[in-house]
């Protein structure tokens, strides 16, 4: 069982035969889900905002 520093949540882990090795897959998954949402983000901002870049992207026949 684990508590949080705020003591508000607690966890408690109901499998316990998850490995060590299971549990840093999943967590590879996930933050290589967050940091491919965070790079879609910010290549579209930069499509927003950059005429230049927005040029180029359309040019390739790719419409965000």
């Amino acid at each position: 069982m684990t508590v949080s520093r705020s003591k508000r949540f607690v966890f408690v882990d109901t499998n316990q035969n998850l490995s060590k090795k299971q549990a840093f897959i999943f967590a590879s998954i996930i933050s290589s889900g967050c940091l491919s949402g965070a790079f879609l983000i910010a290549l579209y901002i930069e499509y927003l905002h950059n005429p230049v870049f927005h040029g180029f992207v359309q040019s390739r026949g790719i419409f965000l």
